[in-house]
């Protein structure tokens, strides 16, 4: 008798649990959309407002040389390892080393965003404003990073490998040749 006494006071606390735990999740769901939107309009305005020829440039290198901008980040993240290592005591380098990393890893997912969209748009046959590519570029790497396995291991270091490796390739991408002095048409 004092077993069916627990089970029967046990069952309401199961179920206060459970809808402690269902309430948990629908706050932390709510909140990553938010996280998600705030950061879809931060790097929206990043690169059309404050860099959009820097990041233009990033696309076009990653867009161009997709393999070597992948491997030519794997460099750039260690050469940030190795600062965050060296100054793993002091503060102040270890701050500004983070921001310069963050500043970095936002041009980079920019780039990766805006490649990313206007692949997307070239595939379904349809052109868009740059705003359209970054946008759908953006929901589509963070809807890829949301999955454990394949997001997290797979989408989040090739896509933040080749933005970083397209910082670099974009400073050694070939200038257009300049015409010669008679093809313009002047003697």
């Amino acid at each position: 008798m004092n077993l069916a006494l627990l089970a029967a006071s046990a069952a309401p606390d199961e179920n206060a649990r459970q809808a402690f735990l269902g309430m948990g999740f629908a706050f932390f769901s709510l909140g990553v959309a938010i996280l998600l939107t705030l950061s879809l309009l931060g790097v929206l305005f990043l690169t059309l407002a404050i860099a959009p020829g820097a990041t233009q440039r990033f696309s076009a290198a990653l867009r161009e040389r997709n393999l070597l901008s992948f491997f030519a980040g794997i460099p750039v993240l260690g050469v940030f390892a190795l600062g965050a290592a060296a100054s793993r005591n002091h503060p102040a380098p270890a701050f500004v080393l983070a921001v310069l990393f963050g500043i970095a890893l936002l041009l980079a997912f920019a780039a990766a965003a805006e490649d990313i969209g206007r692949r997307l748009f070239w595939a379904t046959g349809k052109d868009g404003s740059r705003a359209a590519h970054l946008a759908a570029g953006w929901i589509v790497f963070a809807f890829g990073a949301l999955f454990p396995i394949v997001g997290w291991f797979l989408v989040l270091p090739y896509v933040s490998l080749s933005g970083l490796g397209s910082l670099v390739v974009s400073f050694f991408r070939p200038r257009p040749a300049e015409p010669a002095p008679s093809e313009t048409g002047r003697p």
